[in-house]
């Protein structure tokens, strides 16, 4: 997932050490660190120098999502599934659900992938509904740790398969 994608409203493009200051201010926030796994808090510069690096290195496939103001998100695939998480300033604008869907299409483009996984910490129902309006189907319970929190959340693992994603871009209710 290396090439740049563009949606409406938003472009989705491999992220560069350039971005560290924009990362390190979008992510830095209690209230979008908390909901994450691996993310820890406070999120320092440095931090973002690492994680930049690894995109550049190829080893993290992670796009940056970036509206007229510049960078306000990350989202990628990874061995574990989808993951995604916006900036608090872009909240509530359909952000979460036009990147993932340009994402999708592009991972089932790849014949080899004909499922993904993703999931939510229970308490994040906002997440929960991007995933299902998604086409994501719940699968069951499981716990992850948090690294902002110290602690492990209950959370729900979810799954999209190719022929759900196929039929719901279709207008099946599959």
């Amino acid at each position: 997932m290396r090439d740049t994608l563009i949606t409406g409203r938003l472009t989705l493009r491999p992220p560069v050490a350039e971005d560290a200051d924009a990362l390190t201010a979008a992510i830095n926030d209690w209230e979008v660190v908390r909901w994450l796994s691996v993310v820890p808090y406070p999120y320092t510069r440095e931090d973002a120098v690492w994680f930049l690096g690894e995109c550049v290195a190829g080893r993290e496939d992670s796009l940056a999502i970036c509206d007229a103001d510049g960078l306000c998100g990350m989202i990628g695939t990874t061995e574990t599934g989808l993951g995604y998480w916006l900036a608090r300033r872009v909240w509530g604008r359909g952000y979460a659900t036009e990147v993932a869907n340009a994402v999708l299409a592009a991972y089932f483009a790849d014949p080899a992938n004909d499922v993904i996984r993703s999931g939510y910490f229970i308490e994040n129902e906002r997440s929960g509904a991007v995933l299902r309006k998604l086409g994501f189907v719940d699968v069951g319970a499981k716990t992850l740790p948090c690294c902002a929190q110290g602690r492990d959340m209950a959370s729900r693992d979810m799954l999209l398969t190719r022929d759900r994603w196929e039929a719901l871009q279709h207008g099946d209710q599959g």
